[in-house]
């Protein structure tokens, strides 16, 4: 019984009962994340479609992912997992996607898969990709810089991933479903919801081209 301690004693007690329970939460927490192994979880249940090095495949719409910002990866995994991101029913991709995430069951298991596609070497989509690259620029500096940055390297604090390297045709897919409302229309998903306003900002869809050619033609 603590009631009848002293006021401070009880204080003292209380704080340091606290921040056990905490520390030990923390600690459990941790040692739970430390126990997946990112490589096997990729191994088993993303290599199929990106790629044994996250090269992804444009014969199925799969992007290079190697060396993507973790926190974009675990926040992008847990949408599909919680039905914010490919529920829509025109989304086929994403559709695939989630049935893919569903494996992993865990904050664990998807934080540590993430993990191991951020170590792994960015590998920039090949092929050509045309497009009016002054239009381009111009477009992308008014609309997408303020988040992703002025070379599209993106901006982690504000949860913008970078766009270069990445494989343009998916690139340009994902602006056209934020644009139609296939994604970022959940009200659960912020950062989606604000892509979907910027991409909307582009004029035209020829514009939404010209900025992929022109993110397409920066290095990584």
């Amino acid at each position: 019984m603590i009631i009848n301690l002293p006021y401070k004693r009880r204080l003292n007690f209380l704080f340091g009962a606290a921040f056990f329970c905490t520390f030990s939460f923390a600690s459990a927490y941790t040692y739970a994340a430390s126990t997946v192994d990112g490589k096997t979880v990729f191994t088993t249940t993303c290599f199929a479609c990106h790629g044994s090095k996250g090269e992804g495949n444009s014969k199925i719409g799969a992007p290079n992912i190697a060396g993507m910002d973790a926190t974009y990866v675990t926040r992008q995994l847990s949408s599909f997992a919680s039905g914010s991101r490919g529920a829509a029913s025109n989304d086929s991709y994403g559709a695939q996607m989630r049935a893919a995430v569903a494996v992993l069951k865990t904050d664990a298991d998807r934080a540590a898969v993430a993990s191991y596609i951020s170590s792994l070497a960015k590998i920039k989509s090949p092929g050509a990709y045309t497009g009016d690259l002054k239009n381009g620029s111009t477009q992308f500096n008014a609309v997408c810089s303020s988040c992703h940055e002025s070379r599209a390297q993106g901006n982690q604090q504000m949860g913008a991933p970078s766009l270069t390297g990445i494989d343009p045709t998916y690139l340009e897919r994902q602006v056209m479903a934020f644009r139609n409302g296939t994604r970022g229309a959940d009200k659960d998903d912020r950062t989606g919801g604000l892509m979907r306003v910027g991409a909307n900002m582009l004029p035209d869809t020829k514009s939404v081209h010209d900025v992929i050619a022109y993110i397409n033609n920066l290095k990584p």
